[in-house]
C-alpha cells in the first residue's frame, strides 16, 4: 500500500473515532483539522503520564444480552493514530502475511463512513469451501473474550518477540519501538493493560495485528496438518483430514494463545463434517426472492417469517436482515408505508437489537419529506425510554433521542428531565446539543460546573458544552490546553443536520454499507449483512 502523508492518521481521527454503533449525529469529521497548532506540543508530551478514562456505552446483542463499547479521549487517541500512521507499512505487512485471515484491514475510501473496512462475515461462506479444499472435517473454534482479554504488552511480543520485549520495557525504546504503541493504548484506557477498547477503528487494527501473528505461528507449527482454512477476526475454520489431526491443531493453537495470555473458547469449539452448511439456512430463505401477487404481500411475508425464525432460534438477527431488505425495497418511498408502520413500531419494542436499523429507516422517510405517524412513534418511544432509563441502556436511549429530534417527534418534558439525570456522557452530550439547537427543553438539571474536566468520563459532554455555547466554564485537568485549542479550532462532535441532508439524496440507502457491518466494495446486497451469519460466530468476542 502506498501511504500518503498523515492520511491514515487523519482518517482514523475523522472517521474512526466514535464506535459505529452510535447514531449518525455523533461525528468527528473535522477532528484532524482541529489539531492544527497542537501537534508539536502533543507529540512532545506523548510519553508523559497523562492517561484518561473512556466513556462506556451499553449496546445490544442479537441474543438479548448486552456488550460495552467505548469512546476514548481525543488527545491520547491522537498519539495512537499517529503511531499507526508512521508504522503502517510494517503493520500492513504483518496483516498481509496471514494465510488464514479474511478480516484483513482495508483503509476506507473517501466516500466510506468508516476509516477502515473489515471484510464481511459472508466472505467466510464464499471462501471457505475453496479454502478447505477436499477436507473431510472442519475444525471450528475461536478465541474466548478476545478484545477484553488482550494483554497490551502482547502487541510488543507480536512485533519484537516475547523474550526481547521482557528485557526492554522502556516506552521510549528505539529498538523495541512498539513499546510506544503499548503505552499509547494504556493512556487511552486509564492505564489498563488488560483488554482493549471496543469501538474506535485504531483498536480494530491493533487486534488484527495481534491475531495475524497468531496465524503465522499456527501455520509454522501445524502447516502439514491443516489442509486449508480461514479466520474471520477471532473465529477459525480449519480443514483437517481426521479427528486425530484436529486434536493436534487445537492443542497447538491452545499453546500459542496461552503464550499470549489468551484462551480457546471451548464452548464454541466443534469438529464438523466438511459438508456442514456454514451459511445459516434461514438467512438463505429470507434472502430468496418469492413470487407474490404484490410487494405488499412480499413485505408481510418477510416480516412475519423473520419474526417466526427469530423466536425459533433465539436471535434477533433474522429480523435485522428483514429490515435490511426493506431498505433495499425502499419501503420509505412507498405510499403503503403507513400500512406497515404499526408493525414497525411493535418491532421497535420487541427487537432492541434492530432499533438502530428502524431508526435509520424512519429518519430516511422524514429526510425525503414523507409523512410518518408521529403520535404512534412518540408513544412507543416513550414506553421504551421509560424502560431503558432504569436499566441504563445507553444504546436505546441515545438512538431514540436522536430519531425523536431529527424527526420532530415530541419527547415529554418530564421524560427529558429524567434523562438528564443519567450519568452517561453520550446521553448528556446529545441532550446539550439538542437543547442548543432548540430541539428539546428542560435540561436545567445538567450542571457542568465551573471547571470542565478533560480526563474523566465527562470529557465529551464538557467539550460539547463548550463548543455549542452551553457553558463558558474553563477546562481543567491534564488536557485543558489542548481542549481549549480544539474548541477554538471549531471541533464538533454532534451534528443533527449532516446525516439528514445526506439522506435527502434519493440514491442514498438508509443503512450505510461501510458503517453497519458489511463491505462497501461488495454489491451482494443482503448477503453482506453481518447478521446473516451468526449461528457459529461468537458475537461476544468481536462486536462488529
Amino acid at each position: 500500500m502506498i501511504r500518503k502523508s498523515k492520511i491514515i492518521r487523519s482518517s482514523l481521527l475523522n472517521k474512526g473515532f466514535f464506535p459505529e454503533v452510535l447514531p449518525p449525529c455523533f461525528v468527528s469529521t473535522n477532528l484532524a483539522r482541529s489539531f492544527n497548532g497542537l501537534i508539536k506540543d502533543i507529540l512532545g508530551k506523548q510519553y508523559h503520564k497523562r492517561s484518561s478514562a473512556y466513556i462506556r456505552y451499553s449496546g445490544t446483542k442479537h441474543d438479548g444480552n448486552r456488550r460495552y463499547y467505548g469512546a476514548v479521549n481525543p488527545i491520547p487517541y491522537f498519539n495512537l493514530c499517529d503511531f499507526i500512521d508512521k508504522n503502517w507499512k510494517e503493520i500492513d505487512i504483518k496483516l498481509q502475511q496471514s494465510n488464514f485471515g479474511i478480516s484483513n484491514i482495508k483503509m476506507g475510501k473517501e466516500e466510506d463512513d468508516r476509516a477502515i473496512l473489515v471484510h464481511s462475515l459472508s466472505e467466510v461462506v464464499s471462501k471457505l469451501s475453496s479454502q478447505i479444499k477436499h477436507s473431510p472435517y472442519l475444525l471450528k473454534t475461536d478465541i474466548a473474550q478476545f478484545f477484553p482479554s488482550i494483554y497490551t504488552h502482547s502487541i510488543v511480543w507480536a512485533a519484537h518477540g516475547r523474550e526481547a520485549a521482557k528485557k526492554d520495557t522502556s516506552r521510549t525504546s528505539k529498538t523495541l519501538y512498539f513499546n510506544s504503541l503499548d503505552w499509547f493504548i494504556q493512556q487511552c484506557q486509564n492505564g489498563q493493560t488488560r483488554g482493549v477498547i471496543v469501538g474506535p477503528d485504531a483498536f480494530r487494527i491493533i487486534a488484527e495485528y495481534l491475531v495475524s501473528d497468531i496465524d503465522n505461528l499456527l501455520q509454522q507449527k501445524v502447516d502439514n496438518l491443516i489442509i486449508g482454512g480461514v479466520r474471520h477476526v477471532d473465529d477459525y475454520y480449519l480443514g483437517v483430514k481426521s479427528e486425530f489431526d484436529s486434536s493436534i491443531v487445537l492443542s497447538e493453537l491452545r499453546d500459542i494463545l496461552q503464550n499470549y495470555e489468551l484462551q480457546v473458547n471451548d464452548s464454541k469449539t466443534q469438529l464438523l463434517p466438511g459438508l456442514f452448511p456454514i451459511d445459516d439456512v434461514w438467512a438463505q430463505e429470507l434472502r430468496s426472492d418469492r413470487n407474490y401477487s404484490s410487494l405488499n404481500d412480499t413485505i408481510n411475508y418477510l416480516l412475519d417469517k423473520a419474526f417466526d425464525i427469530s423466536n425459533t432460534i433465539g436471535s434477533q438477527s433474522p429480523m435485522k436482515l428483514a429490515l435490511r431488505r426493506l431498505d433495499k425495497l425502499k419501503l420509505y418511498y412507498k405510499n403503503y408505508w403507513s400500512d406497515f408502520e404499526p408493525k414497525l413500531q411493535r418491532i421497535l419494542f420487541h427487537f432492541p437489537h434492530c432499533l438502530d436499523y428502524l431508526c435509520l429507516l424512519l429518519a430516511k422517510r422524514v429526510a425525503i419529506n414523507k409523512s410518518i405517524d408521529k403520535v404512534g412513534w412518540g408513544n412507543i418511544i416513550h414506553v421504551i425510554l421509560e424502560k431503558s432509563i432504569g436499566a441504563a441502556h445507553h444504546h436505546e436511549i441515545v438512538w431514540l433521542l436522536w430519531v425523536s429530534f431529527v424527526c420532530k417527534i415530541e419527547v415529554s418534558q418530564t421524560l427529558i428531565a429524567r434523562l438528564c439525570k443519567i450519568n452517561n456522557s453520550f446521553v448528556k452530550s446529545i441532550l446539550i446539543a439538542a437543547y442548543q439547537e432548540g430541539l428539546c427543553y428542560n435540561i436545567n438539571s445538567i450542571k457542568l460546573g465551573s471547571n470542565l474536566s478533560t480526563e474523566d468520563e465527562t470529557w465529551l459532554q464538557n467539550i460539547v458544552g463548550r463548543s455549542t455555547g452551553y457553558t463558558g466554564a474553563k477546562f481543567s485537568g491534564l488536557y485543558a490546553t489542548e481542549f481549549e485549542q480544539l474548541v477554538t479550532n471549531g471541533v464538533r462532535f454532534i451534528d443533527f443536520k449532516k446525516h439528514m441532508s445526506l439522506m435527502a439524496d434519493k440514491h442514498k440507502e438508509a443503512i450505510s454499507k461501510s458503517k453497519y457491518g458489511y463491505d462497501a466494495d461488495n454489491d451482494k446486497d443482503e448477503d453482506e449483512d453481518e447478521d446473516t451469519f451468526n449461528l457459529y460466530y461468537d458475537e461476544d468476542d468481536f462486536p462488529f
